[in-house]
């Protein structure tokens, strides 16, 4: 089976960015140390051995279709600076000029496009790159997510067993208890354990909702009032769950322009322009070792 690696770039790029680098001015008067350190991560000898690498970047915050369905998801985050923006676009330049595949949309999140990108890879065993944990839905048999910040697998049984829930159940799980870092707000009175108690005994929210409706008895500990919150806010959850489901149908394109020497010499002018050249030497001459 053909291998796919897709990654999260901005959340790598984020990590880097808020973890005090000692910074690198160009000659530009940019900061480009969180340029220069996930540029030097994605010098790995897997993503060169791939079947196809694909690099998905957030640009939809403000702009994506979920903020019409609600105007307050994601109004708690901050829009971009111009040295977050100068950065993440030279990123995608190196990532085009590496060889591999640079997806974008002010429509659709990252995490769509990492989903749409999997859906468009049948034969291929994929691992999503990432410390997201909406991504956690997409795990299956054949799609793993490593969160590259401590090395960690989760796979369907690894999901099981931290969660309690599959991983086809982490929209509803979301939708049910909110997420704070997204500004969507859950069903008051449902929480952790409860929600996943709930998920335990209904495979989905059409179930759940089934029973609730036949006023059948929630046999956890306050299932009366739980079951007359979920009712009460049915039309929250599903909501939610528009916001917390990834789509698969993201217009995207992974047709790329091979890694060669003409792009190869592009990139080195373009790190050299920017003065990173020398201090990303090893990791290119690692890359070099690819070229056909």
């Amino acid at each position: 089976m053909k291998t796919a690696q897709l990654v999260d770039v901005c959340s790598v790029f984020f990590r880097y960015y808020f973890s005090k680098l000692p910074a690198v001015i160009n000659d530009d008067g940019w900061d480009v140390s969180a340029l220069m350190a996930t540029t030097r991560w994605l010098c790995k000898k897997e993503f060169f051995e791939a079947g196809v690498v694909v690099l998905a970047f957030d640009e939809s915050l403000g702009s994506g279709f979920r903020h019409e369905i609600n105007p307050q998801y994601k109004a708690n985050r901050a829009l971009p600076t111009e040295d977050i923006i100068y950065q993440l676009e030279l990123l995608k330049s190196i990532g085009q000029y590496l060889g591999f595949v640079v997806l974008a949309s002010d429509e659709f999140e990252a995490d769509d496009l990492i989903a749409s990108a999997i859906n468009q890879l049948p034969e291929c065993s994929c691992t999503i790159f990432t410390r997201d944990k909406d991504l956690r839905q997409l795990v299956t048999a054949r799609v793993s997510l490593l969160d590259f910040t401590n090395d960690v697998y989760w796979t369907p049984e690894y999901v099981i067993e931290k969660m309690a829930i599959h991983p086809g159940q982490v929209p509803l799980y979301l939708a049910l208890v909110g997420d704070a870092s997204d500004n969507i707000e859950g069903v008051p009175g449902v929480g952790d354990k409860t929600a996943r108690l709930l998920l335990q005994a209904f495979k989905d929210w059409p179930a759940l909702l089934g029973s609730l409706q036949k006023n059948d008895t929630l046999t956890i500990r306050g299932g009366a009032r739980i079951r007359q919150s979920l009712l009460d806010n049915e039309l929250r959850v599903q909501d939610n769950l528009l916001l917390t489901k990834l789509r698969i149908d993201a217009p995207i394109d992974l047709q790329v322009e091979s890694f060669n020497r003409e792009n190869w010499a592009i990139l080195n002018a373009l790190l050299e322009h920017l003065g990173l050249q020398s201090a990303l030497k090893k990791s290119m001459q690692l890359v070099s070792g690819y070229l056909p």
